[in-house]
């Protein structure tokens, strides 16, 4: 890419229908999303949700930084600006959301890609007395603790563990 990254505000929930417009219209659109845990009616599961509510990043050379043509697609509100001012976002922020990326788009956290656990792995619980139990990863619980499904009694358990008595499971 030989433009400049410019962050563009969307409408509460209207990120997808905002690329999808800026797409059609030629732009370059990079709209990072993460995979979020989500309880609802006894269910646990990951859904796609933006990593940044609201907003998505175009890539503009010059002769395309048509503000009017930006803040009037459809899903959008405008680039963030200061006035007159529409600060460009540093090309190095948008390659380090790329390269946390997995092989399906997702941005991982940096905790999770330095362990190799991401929600929804299957995983083994070391305890004390060196027993294993397996579980499903959901995510983590601060800096040092991660949420697990433990099965137990046929019913997938939600426990808090310490993140170091945790491995893949094979």
């Amino acid at each position: 890419m030989n433009g400049r990254w410019f962050a563009i505000r969307t409408q509460p929930r209207r990120e997808h229908l905002a690329r999808t417009h800026y797409q059609r219209q030629g732009f370059h659109v990079y709209f990072p999303r993460i995979l979020k845990l989500r309880r609802h009616a006894r269910k646990v599961d990951f859904v796609p949700r933006p990593l940044f509510p609201g907003y998505l990043f175009l890539n503009l050379e010059s002769h395309q930084e048509d503000w009017t043509t930006i803040s009037s697609t459809i899903g959008a509100v405008g680039p963030v600006r200061f006035g007159n001012f529409f600060p460009p976002v540093p090309a190095w922020f948008i390659e380090m959301l790329r390269n946390r990326e997995d092989g399906d788009g997702f941005v991982r956290l940096s905790l999770e890609q330095k362990t190799g656990l991401r929600p929804g792995l299957r995983v083994k619980v070391i305890c004390a007395d060196m027993t294993e139990i397996e579980g499903i990863f959901q995510g983590l619980k601060g800096k040092d603790r991660a949420l697990v499904l433990l099965d137990l009694l046929k019913r997938q358990i939600p426990t808090v563990v310490d993140l170091g008595a945790l491995e893949p499971a094979q």
